[in-house]
C-alpha cells in the first residue's frame, strides 16, 4: 500500500490526538441505558491501535461503524483520514458531500473534500467549492481563524492567505491574521513571507513586540546554519530604512543585531531611537557594557560617550563616566600596553570622578586602580592601603568580595602567600554558590598549585568542574588535568614542580625568568608538560607583540600534541592572531575549521563559528 508523505504526517499527528478524544461515558440514568457504551470504548482504542500501526483497512472499517452509531464527527473524521491514506478519492468525495447535507455548519467537510479535489487533480472543482465557502464566510474572527488553520492543516496555503486576507478586509482593524499568516508560512518555510506578516503586525499591534520577538528567536534556536537569521537581517533593515520612524521596528533591529553581535549596528539603532525619544540611556548603556564584554572598545566607548555628553544632571552620568574610564584601561591591556603616561593619565581620570560616581562604580574603579598601581607603575605598597582603607568604609557583601579578591591577587603577585589564600578562603566562604567564590576557590587552588600542595588543589578543582561559569570550570578542569597527567607519567613531582613555578613567575610578571624555566621543559620533559610550556611561551611572545613566533609555538602544540587538552585553545589563539594581527584570514579561516571539525566539544567552539561566519 502506498501512502503519499503528506498524508502519513497528517496521520501521525492525528493519531496522538485519538486516546484525548475517546468518548466520554454519559451521566447519570443516560450510561445505564446505554448498553453499546462500553462496546464502543472498546471499539474507539480498537481503532485507535489500528490507526497508528498504519493498518488503516481494519481502522476505517471500524471507525465507519463507530460512525454510523454515535453519529460524531470526530469518528467520520477518522474514516475520511483513512479513506485519503488508502487513496479512495472517490468514497471520500461522496461520503463528504453526504456528511455535509447532513452538518451544515461543520465547514471542515468542506475543507476536506477541496482537498480530496486537489488530490484527485479537480484543481477547478476545488477552486468552485473554495468560491462557495468564501461566500458565505461571515464577519467572525474565530470563524475566520477557525476555517484558515483547517486550510493550513492540509496544506492549503494559498487558500488559506485568502481566507486571512478576507477577514482582514471584513474585519477593518478591529482584528488582524497577521500572526496567524506568519505562523502559516514560518510552518511551510516560506521565511520572507513570514518576516513581512510579523512586521505588520507589528506595525499595527506595538503590544505584540515581546511576542514577535519569542516567534523569531525560536526560529533563530533552529537555525543551524544561520540561513534564516542572514535572512532576518536583510528582511528588518530593508523594512527599517522603509519605516524609519517606526520605534518598534528599531527595537527589533537592535535586539537582533546584539544577538548576533552586530554591535555597531545595535549601537546606532539604539541612538537614533534615542534621539527621538530621549529615553534609551539605560539600554544603551547595558549595550555599552555587553560590548565592552565582547572587548568592542571603541563601540562601548561611543555608547559611554554619547551618555557622558548629556551632562551630570543624567541619572546614567556616574555610571557611563566609570565605563568609559574602564573601558580604556581593558583597551590597553588587551593592547599589552606599557605606556606608562596612558596609565598615569587613567590614575587621573579615576581621581578626578570620585565625585560624580555611586558606591557601586566606585569600587569597580578602585579595583581598575589598585591594578594600574600594581602591575603598571609599581605602586604596590599604595594600592594594598587603598584596598585597605577602601575595605573598611564598604559595607556591601558583593563589594568586599570583590575587593577582597583584589587585595589576595596584589599579595600572591608579591609572595605573600598565606596573606592570599586567607583572603580568598574568607569569599570563598561568603560567596559560597555564587560565582565570585567559585572564582575565590578556583585562585586559592591555583595558589596551592603554585606552592606544591597539589593534593589540596586537586580536590577544590573536582568541585569547580560542575561550576555554573564556563570559563572557571574550564579553568578547574584544565588544572586538574595538568597535576593528574603530570603526576601519572612522573611520580617523583619534579617535572610538575618546574611548572608550577613557571606559572607562577609569568602570575608575577617575572617572564624572563619563566621563559628559562619553560625552556628547560620543552627540551627535556615530558609529553604532558612540554604542550603546556609550548602554550605559555606562546602567551608570553603574543604579550611582547611578536606574534609570528606566538602562532608558531601554539601551532606546534596542534601539529605535535592534537591529543592535548591544551590544543584547542592553541588553535584558537593562533587562528586568533592570524585574523587580528598577522591579516592572514584564508589561514584563520582554515585553522577555525580546524578547530570546529576536530574539537567540537571545545569551548573555542562556539566563538570559532561565529568568527568563520564573519570572514
Amino acid at each position: 500500500m502506498k501512502l503519499h508523505g503528506i498524508h502519513i504526517i497528517v496521520l501521525l499527528l492525528l493519531a496522538l490526538q485519538v486516546n484525548a478524544q475517546i468518548t466520554t461515558p454519559p451521566k447519570g440514568k443516560k450510561q445505564k441505558a446505554d448498553p453499546n457504551w462500553e462496546q464502543r470504548q472498546i471499539d474507539e482504542q480498537l481503532a485507535g491501535q489500528y490507526f497508528r500501526e498504519q493498518d488503516y483497512e481494519q481502522a476505517q472499517a471500524i471507525y465507519k461503524k463507530l460512525y454510523n452509531s454515535t453519529k460524531q464527527p470526530y469518528h467520520f473524521q477518522q474514516y475520511i483520514e483513512c479513506c485519503i491514506v488508502l487513496n479512495q478519492y472517490k468514497e471520500a468525495e461522496r461520503d463528504l458531500k453526504k456528511f455535509y447535507n447532513e452538518n451544515p455548519n461543520y465547514t471542515r467537510s468542506l475543507v476536506d473534500l477541496i482537498y480530496v479535489f486537489t488530490l484527485e487533480g479537480k484543481n477547478d472543482k476545488a477552486q468552485k467549492q473554495f468560491d462557495e465557502l468564501m461566500k458565505t464566510l461571515p464577519e467572525n474572527a474565530s470563524v475566520v481563524r477557525n476555517l484558515g488553520s483547517q486550510l493550513q492543516s492540509r496544506r492549503l496555503y494559498e487558500m488559506a492567505t485568502a481566507v486571512y486576507e478576507k477577514g482582514n478586509k471584513m474585519l477593518e482593524g478591529k482584528e488582524t491574521f497577521y500572526m496567524d499568516m506568519a505562523y502559516m508560512y514560518q510552518s511551510s518555510a516560506n521565511y520572507q513571507e513570514a518576516f513581512r506578516y510579523y512586521f505588520l503586525e507589528l506595525e499595527t499591534h506595538p503590544g505584540q513586540y515581546n511576542n514577535i520577538r519569542n516567534r523569531l528567536q525560536s526560529m533563530m534556536f533552529y537555525d543551524v546554519n544561520k540561513s534564516i537569521t542572514d535572512e532576518l537581517r536583510i528582511a528588518l533593515l530593508k523594512r527599517t530604512q522603509e519605516k524609519p520612524d517606526n520605534l518598534e521596528l528599531a527595537q527589533l533591529l537592535v535586539w537582533l543585531a546584539t544577538q548576533e553581535e552586530d554591535f555597531d549596528i545595535a549601537l546606532a539603532q539604539s541612538l537614533s531611537i534615542d534621539r527621538k525619544t530621549n529615553n534609551q540611556d539605560g539600554q544603551i548603556m547595558n549595550l555599552a557594557g555587553i560590548c565592552l564584554n565582547n572587548k568592542q572598545f571603541d563601540i562601548a566607548k561611543s555608547g559611554y560617550d554619547y551618555v557622558l555628553k548629556k551632562g551630570k544632571s543624567n541619572p546614567f552620568y556616574g555610571q557611563a563616566l566609570a565605563g568609559a574610564i574602564n573601558a580604556d584601561y581593558q583597551q590597553l591591556q588587551a593592547a599589552h600596553s606599557t605606556d606608562k603616561k596612558a596609565y598615569s593619565n587613567l590614575l587621573k581620570r579615576i581621581e578626578e570622578a570620585y565625585n560624580d560616581i555611586n558606591s557601586n562604580d566606585l569600587t569597580k574603579l578602585i579595583l581598575v586602580q589598585s591594578d594600574i598601581m600594581t602591575y603598571q607603575l609599581g605602586q604596590t605598597d599604595e594600592a594594598v592601603a587603598l584596598l585597605v582603607n577602601t575595605l573598611a568604609k564598604v559595607g556591601g557583601k558583593q563589594d568586599q568580595a570583590q575587593l577582597k579578591l583584589k587585595l589576595a591577587d596584589i599579595y600572591l603577585h608579591e609572595d605573600e602567600v598565606w596573606e592570599a589564600t586567607l583572603l580568598y578562603s574568607q569569599v570563598d566562604k561568603s560567596m559560597k554558590e555564587e560565582p565570585l567564590g567559585h572564582e575565590a576557590r578556583f585562585k586559592n587552588a591555583q595558589l596551592r598549585y603554585f606552592i606544591g600542595e597539589y593534593e589540596w588543589a586537586e580536590s577544590q578543582l573536582k568541585v569547580l568542574k560542575a561550576a555554573t561559569s564556563k570559563l572557571i570550570a574550564n579553568d578547574a578542569m584544565t588544572l586538574s588535568l595538568i597535576i593528574k597527567d603530570n603526576l601519572g607519567v612522573d611520580t617523583t613531582g619534579m617535572e610538575l614542580k618546574r611548572l608550577a613555578r613557571a606559572d607562577y613567575r609569568i602570575y608575577q610578571q617575572r617572564e624572563d625568568e619563566a621563559i628559562a624555566l619553560l625552556d628547560e621543559i620543552i627540551a627535556n620533559g615530558n609529553e604532558v608538560s612540554k604542550p603546556h610550556a609550548l602554550f605559555r611561551k606562546g602567551e608570553i611572545a603574543e604579550k611582547r607583540k611578536e606574534f609570528e613566533t606566538a602562532e608558531q609555538l601554539y601551532l606546534q602544540i596542534v601539529e605535535h600534541y592534537s591529543e592535548s587538552y591544551m590544543a584547542d585553545a592553541a588553535l584558537m589563539h593562533a587562528a586568533l592572531i592570524e585574523q587580528n594581527q598577522l591579516k592572514n584570514k584564508e589561514l584563520a579561516k582554515q585553522h577555525y575549521e580546524k578547530l570546529i571539525d576536530d574539537y567540537p566539544t571545545s569551548i573555542y567552539t562556539a566563538q570559532a563559528k561565529k568568527n568563520y561566519r564573519k570572514l
